[in-house]
């Protein structure tokens, strides 16, 4: 480094665990980098986390052991947990960090709790309409929260919480009719020819997969043109793509997909979980959606999610039915993803809504209110208009 050069500060971003927790993070970490910042992402040893962050070149990234609390791993959650809070507190205090951001989840809270260590500024994000126990324990040691859902506001015991809406990578934006037909021909689709999307998150949605193959059939009867794109995760992968071998369907079936801008782009339809990162993204490329909450979801927050969309116009909640292979559960999801479809006034209105949903630039919001609280004599590059997409 040269004299005249200035040493970047460094932030470091807990987004590990899951897709919903690490794009967000991603988004938020862009725009800091543009600003000045050196960044260093710490996630967890899942393999959707080292897929993920294999892409990534201009940000550290350190894996930590943490887990997710059940009722079955009690004693290795706690194991874990501090043995990651140990090597975030020791990490922290060799790299000394200006700030500290966690976007939820107990991979995120031992960094956040080892940010007062080394006596730098920490601050999470709460993506869900109901917040997370992970954030719920640490949100009274950090600086401020910031939240997606206004709902989540009067559940948080926070003086500061900030409703700044969920941070979005810069590459998501609403297709026009060009661009659809433009990532529906770069994915070998005819661009003028309907795409029904479904997927289920990086954790994969057995029951949702279930769902769609068994009703397939029927949704094709009434839209005969349609073309299907399922993302299944790792795995439903080979049983979903068989099912649809066997019943002689042409589907796009993928494990995951990195480009998910593209994927989105393609489709008119998306029938999908109602995890607050893919809300935000189908939010901001205005796709009309399906919601199918997660049932088992943690203080059945995916539910809350999906109500707070369509109480609003911004989607169409569908519970998950008890048996997806019932005939009569068949029939009204066929019915459901049928009607949308071939309403081009529904998914208008639906669009509609959703912008009222994406207004906010999170990531934008979140980086500045960092910059602000914890590097204010740094003289960072506030000039948000300029993008470098990570």
């Amino acid at each position: 480094m040269k004299k005249s050069e200035k040493k970047r500060p460094l932030v470091a971003i807990a987004c590990g665990g899951s897709g919903g927790h690490f794009y967000p993070g991603i988004a938020v970490a862009q725009k800091l980098y543009n600003a000045g910042c050196e960044i260093l992402l710490i996630v967890t040893e899942k393999e959707i986390d080292q897929v993920a962050s294999a892409q990534i070149r201009e940000f550290r990234v350190e894996r930590m052991p943490a887990v997710g609390l059940t009722s079955r791993n009690v004693l290795p959650f706690f194991l874990r947990f501090i043995k990651s809070y140990l090597k975030a507190r020791k990490l922290f205090r060799k790299l000394q960090p200006k700030a500290v951001l966690g976007m939820g989840g107990f991979s995120s809270a031992p960094a956040v709790l080892a940010a007062q260590a080394v006596k730098c500024k920490a601050f999470i994000h709460e993506g869900n309409s109901i917040p997370g126990r992970a954030n719920r324990l640490v949100a009274p040691f950090v600086h401020t929260v910031f939240v997606h859902f206004p709902q989540s506001v009067s559940r948080l015991c926070m003086r500061r919480v900030d409703v700044v809406g969920m941070p979005v990578r810069a590459n998501f934006s609403p297709p026009n009719e060009e661009m659809s037909r433009g990532c529906k021909m770069m994915l070998g689709l005819n661009p003028d020819k309907p795409v029904l999307l479904a997927m289920g998150g990086s954790q994969g949605a057995l029951a949702l997969n279930s769902l769609v193959v068994a009703s397939i059939k029927k949704i094709l009867r009434r839209i005969p043109d349609l073309q299907i794109i399922h993302l299944t995760g790792q795995r439903d992968f080979e049983s979903v793509q068989k099912s649809y071998q066997d019943s002689g369907v042409s589907a796009m079936v993928r494990e995951y997909f990195a480009e998910m801008d593209l994927v989105m782009g393609a489709a008119t339809v998306i029938v999908s979980r109602a995890g607050a990162s893919s809300l935000a993204e189908m939010a901001r490329m205005r796709i009309p959606s399906i919601l199918i909450p997660l049932p088992t979801a943690a203080d059945n927050h995916q539910y809350y999610n999906a109500l707070a969309f369509e109480e609003t116009g911004a989607a169409i909640l569908f519970e998950q039915p008890v048996s997806p292979a019932q005939e009569a559960a068949m029939d009204d999801f066929a019915d459901v993803v049928s009607s949308l479809l071939a309403n081009e006034k529904k998914r208008s209105a639906i669009c509609n809504a959703l912008a009222e949903w994406s207004e906010r630039d999170a990531a934008t919001a979140i980086a500045k209110k960092m910059i602000e609280v914890a590097l204010p004599q740094e003289n960072l590059n506030m000039d948000w208009s300029t993008e470098h997409v990570v």
